[in-house]
C-alpha cells in the first residue's frame, strides 16, 4: 500500500513540474496525428507548382515525443527584452513581433532556454488529432481568426485557438520554424528548393486577405517557404521546448 501511493505521489509531482515548470506554454503530449493533405485536395497555385500543396503530400501519420510550445506568439515586449534597441514602428507591445529574420527567431528562442518548433510540431499543435484544415474544423470561416488588415494583439479572443489551447496558428501572423524545406517522407514531389537553402514557415496571416487565396493559404498543412536572412512583416514566431 506504502509503495502505491508513493508511486502516486511520484505520478502527481511530475504532472505538477509539466504545469508549473513552463506555465506559459502548452504540453502537447506524445503520439501519432496526421500529416499533410490529401492527394485529391484541390489548392490553387498562387505564384508556382510550389504553391499548390502537392510539397505537402502525401498525407501520413505521424509519430511525435512529448514536446512544449508556446500557448501565443512572442510578443514586442518579449523580443526587446533580448534586443533593446530594436525599433519597430509600433506603440503596443503585445503585437506579436514580425519583421525578424530566422535568425533572430531562432537566436531569441535559444536566448530564454527554448527552441523553434520543427514545422511537425506546429502542425501537430495546430491541427490537433482528428486531421482537421483549420484549428476550429474543415469549413473556413473568415471571421474565426483574424485575417484582416492589421494586426491584433496576442490576447485577442477568437477563434483561432487550436483544441490543445495554442492560440493565433490560423492567422494574425505566420510563424517560423526550424525545418529546412525538404520533401516529406515517401513524397514523390520535387522541388529544387528542396535541400538547406530555405526554412519553412506555417500559419496564415492578416495579410493573405490581399492575393485572393485566403483560404487555402491558411489551411494548417500549408507550407510556405522562405530565405533564413529574409523579414516579412505578417511573420513572427512561437518558441517550443523539448520534454
Amino acid at each position: 500500500m506504502i509503495k502505491y501511493f508513493s508511486i502516486l505521489f511520484i505520478a502527481f509531482a511530475l504532472l505538477g513540474c509539466n504545469k508549473t515548470d513552463h506555465p506559459e506554454m502548452v504540453q502537447i503530449p506524445a503520439g501519432d496525428f496526421i500529416l499533410g493533405f490529401e492527394p485529391t485536395v484541390e489548392i490553387k497555385p498562387f505564384i508556382s507548382e510550389n504553391t499548390t500543396g502537392l510539397n505537402a503530400q502525401p498525407k501520413q501519420t505521424l509519430f511525435l515525443e512529448t514536446f512544449f510550445i508556446d500557448q501565443y506568439e512572442t510578443t514586442y515586449e518579449d523580443f526587446l527584452k533580448f534586443k533593446p534597441k530594436a525599433k519597430y514602428s509600433t506603440h503596443f507591445i503585445n503585437e506579436p513581433v514580425r519583421g525578424v529574420s530566422w535568425f533572430e527567431a531562432d537566436s531569441y528562442c535559444l536566448s530564454i532556454g527554448k527552441r523553434l518548433p520543427t514545422e511537425f510540431e506546429w502542425e501537430k499543435a495546430a491541427r490537433g488529432l482528428d486531421n482537421r484544415l483549420f484549428v476550429w474544423g474543415n469549413e473556413f470561416n473568415k471571421r474565426n481568426a483574424n485575417f484582416s488588415k492589421k494586426v491584433i494583439g496576442i490576447h485577442t479572443k477568437n477563434k483561432d485557438k487550436s483544441i490543445f489551447g495554442v492560440w493565433g496558428m490560423n492567422g494574425n501572423v505566420s510563424e517560423w520554424t526550424s525545418s529546412w524545406y525538404q520533401p516529406y517522407p515517401n513524397s514523390s514531389h520535387q522541388d529544387e528548393n528542396y535541400g538547406k537553402k530555405l526554412k519553412v514557415t506555417r500559419g496564415g496571416s492578416y495579410f493573405k486577405r490581399d492575393h485572393g487565396f485566403m483560404k487555402d493559404f491558411v489551411m494548417i498543412p500549408f507550407r510556405n517557404i522562405s530565405p533564413l536572412n529574409a523579414r516579412f512583416w505578417d511573420t513572427g514566431f512561437r518558441c517550443a521546448l523539448s520534454e
